[in-house]
């Protein structure tokens, strides 16, 4: 059976999907027909199909005096979707050159709950940067436990390098220790023991309040240079 998720992904709402493949396997047939075999209700089926005969998803003629439908071929569909993407790709340069602009706003992501900063750390990978600036807090392994240990194992898996300023504290001294195993450098603060983690990697920023649980990734080259050279500043000024 066709996956429905397939044509939703061309645009059709779930119930288009169903409307479209129920008139694909009926043939020129009434509303009614079509919404027995999709399993919709027949006045909601109505509506779909009129959206969806003005999307010219589905054709509608008159036979003996009743409205009858007939979904397009799945091949001139398929043509049509082609010259779409041909005429997405001839403006392509010119909408690239609007997203480039640099009175584009910086592009801010926000998440929330535990699974949403996780989210955050996972996008710090994604992105394969060369080196991470981290300001790190210890509430990261006492609000993930385990966590910790697996993110570091696929930072060091895809060769991504760290430099850590850290509260001077036992889970920090220990992490330091091993600073060449973890791709890291580490230089510890006393009195640092803030509840927030900050990393910065490539044109992104991203910040995790563990006492909030929320985080947000800023994506901005002028903030992540900023930040950079804050951090740099920092870092130099530290034995």
């Amino acid at each position: 059976m066709v996956n429905e998720l397939i044509l939703t992904n061309l645009g059709l709402s779930p119930n288009e999907a169903k409307i479209y493949l129920a008139a694909l396997e009926s043939g020129v047939t009434s509303a009614q027909r079509i919404a027995q075999k999709a399993r919709i209700k027949r006045t909601t089926a109505y509506s779909v199909l009129e959206a969806m005969v003005k999307k010219d998803f589905i054709l509608k003629t008159d036979k003996e005096g009743k409205a009858k439908y007939l979904a397009q071929n799945p091949k001139d569909l398929a043509e049509r979707f082609r010259i779409y993407q041909k005429n997405f790709e001839n403006v392509l340069p010119e909408l690239e050159a609007i997203h480039n602009k640099k009175e584009v706003k910086p592009k801010v992501l926000f998440f929330e709950d535990e699974e949403g900063i996780k989210k955050i750390y996972e996008d710090t990978l994604k992105e394969k940067p060369e080196i991470i600036l981290e300001f790190n807090t210890s509430e990261f392994h006492k609000t993930f436990p385990g966590f910790p240990e697996e993110y570091l194992k696929q930072r060091e898996a895809n060769n991504i390098n760290a430099l850590r300023l850290a509260p001077d504290d036992n889970i920090w001294k220990k992490h330091k220790l091993t600073d060449k195993d973890e791709l890291s450098e580490t230089k510890l603060l006393k009195n640092f023991n803030i509840p927030i983690e900050i990393n910065i990697y490539n044109n992104k920023v991203a910040f995790m309040s563990y006492a909030d649980k929320i985080g947000l990734i800023i994506e901005s080259e002028p903030i992540a240079k900023s930040m950079k050279k804050i951090y740099e500043l920092l870092w130099n000024k530290l034995k």
